[in-house]
């Protein structure tokens, strides 16, 4: 014949009553259980009978003085026993989490974000806490946000301050950039004629949104100057190299064209109107919660990042 075996509701079980009985199997007795316990002779007897009646079984025999676990009460003992190690041991562990640098933090990155600079943040949090790990990933600035509020990322970096999230999503300015038009072709003396850019060969990073257009309409506010686009790169880092390798003139940040324009490598196409400035948001979850792992890589990003404003 098999034994069917009939489920136990947990919500019904306290686990003080557990705890009870086990210091009563340990104990041997009622008198010594209820002295570890700081609690009545009484108390521990009437704890013992609710727990019996809940279960529906018989926990003790009594044999003289003493009280001996019965099979059923040797078995949740036992079993009872392991657990209250390994429920011990999580909750020392979550308690430690907040305070401790290690786990997964989840960076998300719109797509022309210098892959340069990040990776100079991720080397540096990294180096100083190798029990941590970062995992990076690219999305448009309306995929960031959704990931922000779905708890899938931690952080976001955005060149656009959300709007109709504002109260959701917290942002703050991470650094502030100059922006710089760059090309392998010398530009010719004296003042910028539009009409160069317009016979030149550029390097932009999405159709929708092209940042050349940006910086004309900033360097010549009344005049219509157009661009011909040769290639969409999308990331800063390759609009760099591909200016590096003569495809055409790019905006980039100042920060990461200055090693080449100091070496001249390349050249610097200046308007008539003060350098192009640029934001980069850092943005987070308004209400996620934040343990040491999570401020220790914020504190870096800012360190790292905030430094090449």
């Amino acid at each position: 014949m098999i034994r069917q075996v009939c489920p136990v509701d947990l919500d019904k079980v306290d686990l003080n009553k557990l705890r009870t009985f086990a210091q009563v199997a340990n104990a041997g007795g009622v008198s010594r259980a209820a002295s570890r316990l700081g609690l009545t002779r009484s108390a521990v007897s009437q704890s013992l009978g609710a727990l019996e009646s809940s279960l529906g079984v018989r926990l003790f025999d009594r044999v003289g003085r003493r009280l001996v676990p019965t099979q059923e009460g040797r078995t949740l003992a036992r079993h009872f026993g392991r657990l209250h190690e390994e429920l011990r041991g999580a909750l020392a562990e979550a308690a430690n989490v907040e305070r401790e640098v290690r786990g997964v933090v989840r960076l998300g990155l719109f797509p022309g974000a210098s892959r340069a600079q990040v990776a100079r943040a991720v080397a540096a949090f990294g180096a100083e806490n190798p029990a941590a790990q970062v995992k990076l990933s690219f999305g448009s600035h309306a995929e960031l946000q959704t990931a922000l509020l779905g708890n899938r990322l931690d952080f976001a970096l955005s060149v656009r301050r959300p709007r109709d999230a504002s109260e959701r999503i917290r942002s703050s300015v991470l650094l502030r950039q100059t922006l710089v038009l760059v090309s392998r072709e010398r530009p010719p003396r004296g003042a910028l004629d539009p009409d160069f850019i317009a016979r030149s060969a550029i390097v932009d990073y999405y159709p929708s949104s092209p940042l050349i257009r940006r910086w004309l309409a900033h360097q010549f506010p009344r005049r219509r100057v157009s661009a011909p686009v040769r290639v969409w790169a999308a990331t800063t880092d390759l609009a760099l190299e591909l200016a590096l390798l003569g495809a055409g003139a790019a905006v980039v940040p100042r920060s990461l064209a200055e090693p080449s324009l100091r070496a001249g490598r390349l050249h610097e196409i200046r308007g008539p109107r003060p350098d192009l400035d640029d934001t980069v948001w850092l943005e987070e979850s308004a209400g996620a919660w934040r343990n040491a792992t999570l401020e220790a890589f914020r504190a870096t990003l800012v360190s790292e990042l905030g430094a090449a404003s």
